[in-house]
């Protein structure tokens, strides 16, 4: 009985030793390259593509077109600065993309020309539609090779619109043009009016192509006046109402 247990005992010896040298060897290894936490810097610039209604002219009617988005919008520029953040294993082909900060700014000009007359003055053209967007992106991106990346990402935004203004006074002709809008206020507004975007990057190295689709609904205190003799016009009216912005914007940017 007592070789049984003095053999046991050995027996367990041996095991753990084998066991140590086992955990010894695989300690010494090459252990999974993970990602560290990485904070890069963004910026691009690019032009703003008015699409859609927004770029159509409104006729000049006694019920103006603005609540659908008919703005007569031409091209703009588009400008955004912020942070990204680097969670990608290095060894992995695709991960996570992640832009937690991220300030743009988005203008185009308004331009009616093609409707004759007064409106082919570019000094009316006071003030354009342009916005203040404070977003994120979030997305999926893919790494076939060193130093170049595809993301594909939506991108969430709060926006903040500012005032936008046509104005056209000739009393001696009989005109008084006048169609602005600004922020909106009051109990059914908005708190958080929101940008949604989908994008597409194209990277390498430090610098990226993107190609993006925006779409936000600002909600706006409109008025719009249109008091003519010839042809006889009499509108002016005061709304506040949630303008369609849609928008291509094409940019080129750099991290760093």
């Amino acid at each position: 009985m007592k070789k049984v247990i003095i053999s046991g005992i050995i027996l367990l010896a041996i095991a753990g030793n084998a066991s140590a040298q086992f955990v010894g060897d695989g300690a010494s290894s090459p252990k999974p390259t993970t990602a560290p936490t990485v904070l890069t810097g963004t910026l691009k610039f690019g032009a703003a593509l008015p699409i859609a209604e927004f770029k159509t002219t409104p006729s000049r009617t006694a019920n103006p077109q603005y609540a659908s988005g008919v703005m007569g919008a031409k091209t703009g520029l588009f400008v955004e600065a912020g942070m990204g953040m680097s969670l990608t294993n290095p060894d992995k082909p695709v991960g996570f993309y992640y832009y937690p900060v991220l300030a743009s700014y988005w203008r185009t000009s308004l331009d009616w020309s093609q409707l004759g007359g007064f409106f082919s003055d570019k000094a009316i053209y006071t003030k354009p539609v342009n916005i203040l967007d404070i977003a994120q992106r979030y997305g999926i991106v893919v790494n076939p090779v060193k130093d170049f990346s595809v993301a594909l990402y939506y991108r969430p935004g709060m926006i903040i619109p500012f005032k936008f203004e046509i104005v056209h006074e000739s009393v001696p002709n009989g005109e008084s043009f006048l169609f602005t809008g600004e922020l909106a206020t009051g109990d059914n507004v908005p708190v958080f009016m929101m940008s949604h975007t989908a994008g597409l990057e194209i990277r390498y190295n430090i610098a990226y192509l993107s190609l993006e689709r925006y779409s936000a609904r600002p909600t706006f205190d409109v008025q719009y006046k249109d008091m003519d003799v010839n042809p006889v016009m009499v509108v002016n009216q005061t709304s506040q109402v949630k303008i369609p912005v849609k928008l291509l914007l094409l940019s080129l940017g750099v991290n760093f």
